[in-house]
């Protein structure tokens, strides 16, 4: 089996967070298949290169100071500030279409695998249809947002999603969503989440019950995220100065960055919780584990997520969660299982799930156990790799 495997983001380095997810499906893949990977080229990365037993090509899409669409935020957002994007993106569609179909012409693999129906997915179906070349595409949650917000991209979406033989997506909410909003039929969706790096299988998972009961501790809390506005940190900062109200000596550490930071620093200085938060910034993978099994409980407060994959990542590190109850999460935390939710941007909800956890740690060890077993027996590389082998096959039979 040979694979051309399309996305516009895949990590510049072996501990690069951006698109880490990939890197573990090729990988997994690639034990058993040839991948070729086609992803943008950026400043200082190279034109070709191997993970592995993965090979990578990078395109260039303009001069090396100008690649700037890919690897520096969400893209549709930098395509939607003005025109100046629109060309950009314009002339990074183009040459990423040359640059996929010298890849299936050169590796004539046996199917093109597109990651995020935009800009991936079209590119795949151009190349798909131009080679004859059966296509599968993966959504991931972001691309499927676009299609709520932008009326013009749903025709161009049922355009690409024709094409393809099979649609993964990474949960069950992105399957219904694809569903509701007419884009494609059930009999091209399939639902086969991501993997979690294995580097957090290894890592230790104390019991919260014990060491809480041995050794007398602020009440930590961890969130991983982009900071953006669809991540709500905001209230994961609001039911901090509600916990702490009832009398918890709770502490918050933000791992991430982006446009909404300042924002949240301000938060936290008029609320006066400035020596009980840190903002640590973007951390390498490597650097995570650590801090995922010595928090009491990781918080995750998106809007809609599509999956939610850093919530395996903690469960895997032995961490508690709480989660807000709604896109791909429910698939992960299930209420009072393996974790506890709370609805959309209701701080209070929140602050009452998280005085649960901190008031009765062996409840929340209890349920971090059931969702490690959980993540153990879905999300890892193996199993994604089963999964995604059984849908080339698929792909090539529909062909």
């Amino acid at each position: 089996m040979r694979v051309v495997l399309l996305t516009h983001v895949f990590p510049r380095a072996a501990d690069d967070p951006l698109g880490a997810f990939l890197l573990h499906l090729t990988q997994g893949i690639g034990a058993r298949a040839q991948v070729m990977v086609v992803a943008p080229h950026a400043a200082r990365l190279l034109d070709h290169e191997t993970f592995g037993n993965v090979q990578v090509t990078r395109f260039h899409y303009a001069p090396d100071p100008q690649e700037t669409l890919a690897y520096t935020g969400v893209m549709h957002e930098h395509v939607a500030r003005g025109i100046g994007g629109k060309i950009a993106f314009a002339r990074f569609v183009g040459a990423y279409v040359r640059a996929a179909l010298r890849a299936v012409r050169q590796f004539k693999p046996q199917v093109i695998h597109a990651h995020w129906w935009l800009p991936g997915g079209f590119v795949g179906a151009l190349v798909s249809r131009l080679t004859s070349t059966p296509l599968v595409i993966t959504t991931h949650g972001t691309d499927v947002e676009q299609l709520r917000r932008a009326a013009w991209t749903k025709p161009l979406a049922r355009f690409t999603f024709r094409r393809a033989s099979v649609i993964t997506c990474g949960s069950n909410y992105l399957r219904e969503q694809l569903l509701d909003l007419g884009v494609t039929d059930a009999a091209r969706l399939v639902v086969s989440p991501m993997p979690v790096n294995p580097l957090f299988a290894a890592c230790p998972h104390p019991s919260r019950a014990v060491i809480s009961a041995l050794i007398p501790h602020p009440f930590s809390i961890l969130t991983v995220s982009r900071l953006t506005k669809q991540k709500r940190v905001d209230t994961i900062i609001d039911a901090l100065r509600l916990v702490r109200a009832k009398g918890i000596d709770a502490r918050l550490r933000i791992v991430g960055d982006g446009d909404q930071r300042g924002a949240l620093e301000d938060q936290v200085r008029i609320a006066r919780l400035d020596a009980y938060v840190e903002f640590l910034g973007m951390r390498p993978q490597t650097e995570l584990p650590p801090l995922y099994a010595e928090c009491d409980v990781f918080v995750l407060s998106s809007i809609r997520e599509g999956m939610g994959l850093v919530i395996a990542e903690a469960l895997l590190c032995g961490a508690p969660v709480i989660a807000t109850n709604s896109g791909g999460i429910p698939d992960l935390v299930r209420d009072g299982e393996t974790g506890l939710v709370f609805p959309e941007r209701d701080a209070h909800a929140l602050a009452a799930a998280l005085e649960k956890y901190a008031r009765a740690p062996a409840f929340a060890a209890q349920l971090a156990t059931n969702g490690r077993a959980l993540v153990q027996a879905r999300y890892t590389p193996e199993r994604a790799a089963d999964e995604f082998l059984q849908v080339y096959e698929r792909a090539r039979r529909k062909q």
